[in-house]
């Protein structure tokens, strides 16, 4: 772990390798701790990519997730516990709303004429008055008895 140096113990360092190495022999050290440096810094870098590549594979999601329960496990834990309370109220839901669809169907097979329909049908019969007032019939067509009646009754009105 490198920890930021003060003026003062950078300055007892420089004095010590004086001492020890010499004069002549500092700019050679120096030079070769920047390249040894250097070359921990792209190590460290090669490997911090790979790691990374490592872990953005999606089989390793088991792995990141417990990671970061390790790392936060209080707050893992509340979205663990957010997550079930979800899933619970879901499947409340989805056991309410077929209990209910259940309870229709079978009072709709206990007494057909007092359920509610299923769905809106329009009545296809017609009356005898929508019959007379529709001016889509075609010319070429015979008239019916129905309709003399009702032309018999107009003329009579």
């Amino acid at each position: 772990m490198i920890q930021n140096f003060g003026g003062g113990e950078l300055l007892a360092i420089l004095i010590l390798a004086l001492v020890v190495l010499g004069p002549e022999r500092i700019p050679e050290m120096a030079k070769s701790a920047g390249k040894m440096i250097a070359k921990v810094k792209s190590m460290t870098s090669g490997l911090q990519g790979q790691v990374q590549g490592v872990m953005d594979d999606p089989a390793m999601q088991p792995l990141r997730e417990l990671g970061d329960f390790a790392a936060r496990p209080r707050q893992k834990l509340a979205e663990y516990a957010l997550e079930a309370e979800a899933d619970e109220r879901a499947k409340a839901e989805e056991a309410a709303t077929a209990a209910a669809r259940d309870a229709a169907e079978a009072a709709e097979a206990a007494d057909p004429d007092t359920a509610a329909p299923a769905a809106f049908e329009p009545d296809h019969e017609a009356s005898e008055t929508d019959a007379a007032d529709d001016d889509t019939t075609s010319p070429d067509a015979a008239p019916s008895d129905d309709d003399a009646t009702l032309a018999t009754d107009r003329e009579t009105a």
